[in-house]
């Protein structure tokens, strides 16, 4: 049994993951969500659990982004949920290239670092406590756990983590992690934005939009994001965060060497970026042989998903494929329509009616 829970995260990512025996299963959380998502998102669903299972494999803070991070400060801090982890992936200051411990300053020394030190809670112990990231040469990271499930390390590199150190302060003050400084308030609500590219019909115009020229991302704290591939009993997932798609590209293709196959086939891709145009290319859709694919986002904010990104996706997958959306909103409603699912032969799954959260089971 391998299942992604999309939980409710505003424009941010919470993705809860269970794996294993289906009356007890291995969790693992990939981020956190936002603050004003943490309530009814990440903290309920842990309540919905008894005291005594409220244990996950791994938490994994992707980056350093409030709409990733808060939710996972929260739990990391809310002594009564009384949550345990047999270890934390996240990258902080100390991570960083030839940063001495020692250097810790308030901005440095922030939030997530706090609550893990002074927790003592287990920090990238999979690395010796070192960062964790892909190494230029060598096998790519792997990591095993319980029942059989493996991560293998995507993203980021040394160089992505050297390009975050200079602005590291301005990321963390802009993240609302420097103590006494809270995070400003973003919109919950998706604010309303005509649809480009439309069709003659007033629907989108797919290969209009697929062909939108591609502008990667340039953000240091998105480029330093962990994104991973994540393996269980045959079944698989790509989980992006908001990684560059050429970091995660450059790591899929040395992976394909390793096993010796020409793409990677996996039962679903959590889009980079919640389908931002700037992190979702033609060559990475190419590379990853997929028929799910994973939205996480109520386009507060942001926008997200970027219909250039659906686009890109419908064009390059195989007849089948399906598009899941943890929100229905304003942004991704478009791709409901009948007639532009039947033309370019795919499936949508939205939440229920009134509700926010999606559960995939691979």
């Amino acid at each position: 049994m391998l299942r992604i829970e999309m939980l409710p995260a505003a424009q941010g990512d919470a993705l809860w993951i269970e794996y294993g025996e289906e009356a007890h299963p291995r969790r693992i959380l990939v981020d956190g969500g936002t603050k004003t998502s943490w309530p009814s998102g990440l903290k309920a669903r842990v309540e919905s659990l008894p005291t005594a299972e409220r244990s996950f494999e791994l938490l994994i803070v992707t980056h350093v982004d409030a709409d990733h991070i808060d939710g996972a400060l929260a739990l990391l801090r809310d002594d009564s949920l009384d949550a345990k982890f047999g270890d934390v992936w996240f990258n902080g200051w100390r991570h960083l290239p030839d940063t001495p411990l020692e250097s810790l300053g308030p901005v440095e020394g922030e939030l997530l670092t706090d609550a893990l030190v002074t927790r003592q809670i287990p920090w990238n112990d999979a690395f010796g406590g070192r960062a964790v990231g892909v190494n230029v040469e060598g096998a790519l990271p792997r990591k095993e756990f319980q029942d059989g499930l493996t991560l293998t390390v995507l993203s980021p590199y040394a160089q992505q983590l050297a390009n975050l150190k200079p602005v590291w302060n301005k990321v963390v003050r802009e993240a609302g992690l420097e103590p006494g400084e809270p995070a400003e308030q973003t919109p919950t609500e998706p604010l309303p934005e005509d649809l480009e590219h439309l069709g003659p019909d007033g629907l989108p115009d797919v290969p209009a939009l697929a062909a939108t020229p591609f502008k990667a991302d340039t953000a240091e704290a998105n480029g330093s994001t962990i994104a991973v591939l994540l393996e269980h009993d045959g079944m698989s997932a790509v989980l992006c965060g908001d990684a560059f798609p050429t970091v995660v590209l450059t790591s899929v293709e040395r992976f394909l060497e390793e096993r010796g196959t020409d793409s990677l086939v996996t039962d679903a891709f959590k889009l980079p970026h919640h389908g931002s145009h700037a992190n979702i290319s033609k060559e990475l859709l190419e590379a990853i042989d997929t028929r799910r694919f994973l939205f996480s986002s109520n386009g507060s904010h942001t926008r997200h998903p970027h219909p250039e990104s659906v686009a890109r996706a419908l064009v390059t997958t195989a007849p089948g494929s399906s598009l899941f959306f943890n929100y229905r909103t304003h942004f991704n409603e478009a791709w409901d329509e009948q007639e532009l699912k039947r033309d370019f032969h795919y499936g949508t799954v939205y939440p229920n009616q009134g509700a926010a959260g999606l559960t995939v089971d691979l």
